[in-house]
């Protein structure tokens, strides 16, 4: 065959050899980036495979998506079912107190209330509402009493529920310590953020989402949730028992309010938390008081931090029924990672920091399927409990058959799979113990660690 050489006019030519540069950056930047996270689709679709998730991913680096995958199913019954997508809507759980945080913030930035007013001023029937702050509540140092360690919380939860109702609900619990006195995560806390919200507003929670977050980001799928509808989109939440699907509880949406009642998709979440690193929802004054860590543990107000190989990673985990979810943002890189599940048998914190490692263009290691088959003599040798200078707690070790548990109490008990010669995995949260061949020490890798840890046989 001929080539053919066809002459353009000079403007013509220079608008072709642009659209070529342009087609030729856009395709090679695809291929890049499926390149960069093709391990993290495999990774995905394993954990998926072996029923230990079933969600979706959505990566935003730099403003714009990097990154969207779904696994599993949106929902799935004996008569149909329906695969999960990037339209897929999930529950978040308490990552609804982030955007309750912000909320809250704003109006602080317009003087329509204080970080000091006291809780008595809106609802002074709450034990020690006189002395509980804004600023307490917010980054949980109130003292009261968490409402989902109510003795009836499983019965009432499933049920609707008034704002009076849930309001004498918490007034007749005690308080655990005077504000201020210490950190304690508290459901209780947000629950009455978002009553103040609407208090102030003069609106409905979902009202002022909409209308201070929604409509300024253009999110089109973040909303206060109600009774799940799967003609929407919105996912069924199940459970694993013994590897089968189960379909889980489903909490009546009146109850977590402003601590939990938000339905989303990673890829609103990370265009949320992509805007608000870059000052489209908050004052830099508030922004800075949200994000400060208020204690050791890198609690902030509606938001955490933690450090991780030199970057700073801020964030908020959200359980609720059997949705599980992370949202992370690096100021550093300028990445937002956003995981929602609606079934899940692995820690998120594993799963949320293997796709950092992918951003960051590296590879990380994937699970090991490998099971090596122990004696009941064998695991007796594990048996023990191990101290660390570095950490707070002990980890013990209790043979059963041939079956080694662990954990930081005889109460607190996991399965650990062993993988290859005196190494276990406590697959579920992605950690690691690697054992010495005296059996007088090993070493502890979980993803929140920047290096392993080591413990030492108590004798």
């Amino acid at each position: 065959m001929k080539a053919i050489f066809v002459v353009y006019s000079t403007k013509k030519n220079i608008q072709m050899k642009n659209l070529l540069v342009l087609l030729l950056l856009t395709s090679g930047l695809c291929f890049a980036q499926q390149e960069n996270y093709k391990q993290l689709d495999s990774y995905l679709e394993v954990l998926n495979s072996n029923e230990k998730i079933m969600g979706s991913m959505s990566i935003m680096k730099d403003g714009k998506m990097d990154y969207e995958k779904s696994v599993g199913y949106q929902y799935k019954n004996e008569k149909e079912e329906r695969k999960a997508n990037k339209k897929s809507k999930y529950r978040i759980g308490s990552i609804t107190k982030t955007f309750t945080a912000v909320m809250i913030f704003q109006l602080v930035d317009e003087k329509k209330m204080s970080l000091e007013d006291k809780l008595s001023k809106y609802y002074p029937q709450i034990p020690n509402a006189s002395k509980i702050t804004i600023a307490n509540l917010l980054c949980h140092k109130s003292g009261l009493f968490n409402i989902t360690g109510d003795a009836d919380f499983g019965t009432w939860i499933l049920l609707p529920a008034t704002q009076s109702q849930m309001l004498a609900r918490i007034q007749k619990h005690k308080v655990d310590f005077q504000p201020g006195e210490k950190t304690a995560y508290s459901n209780t806390n947000f629950i009455l953020l978002g009553y103040i919200l609407e208090k102030i507003e003069k609106k409905t929670y979902g009202e002022i989402l909409k209308k201070r977050i929604v409509k300024k980001l253009k999110l089109k799928d973040t909303y206060y949730g109600g009774t799940i509808d799967t003609n929407k989109n919105e996912c069924q939440s199940y459970y694993y028992e013994n590897d089968v699907l189960k379909s889980a509880s489903v909490t009546h949406m009146s109850n977590p309010g402003g601590a939990g009642a938000i339905v989303s998709t990673p890829s609103d979440l990370v265009c949320f938390l992509d805007a608000l690193f870059n000052n489209k929802l908050l004052s830099k004054e508030s922004f800075k008081e949200m994000t400060k860590s208020t204690n050791e543990g890198g609690m902030g107000s509606g938001i955490t931090s933690l450090e991780k190989n030199g970057q700073i990673i801020f964030g908020h985990n959200g359980r609720i029924d059997g949705f599980v979810s992370f949202a992370i943002y690096i100021p550093e890189i300028k990445t937002a990672i956003a995981i929602n599940t609606n079934a899940a048998n692995f820690s998120m914190m594993p799963i949320i920091f293997n796709a950092l490692t992918n951003v960051n263009g590296k590879t990380f290691t994937m699970p090991n399927s490998d099971v090596l088959e122990l004696t009941e003599k064998e695991v007796k040798t594990y048996e023990g409990t191990y101290e660390s200078k570095d950490l707070p707690f002990d980890l013990v070790f209790v043979a059963e058959g041939k079956i080694l548990k662990g954990g930081p109490n005889l109460k607190e008990l996991h399965n650990l799979k062993a993988t290859k010669k005196n190494e276990f995995t406590l697959e579920n949260f992605g950690a690691t113990l690697k054992f010495d061949d005296k059996k007088s020490s090993l070493f502890f890798v979980e993803p929140t660690m920047s290096s392993p840890v080591q413990f030492t046989k108590k004798k």
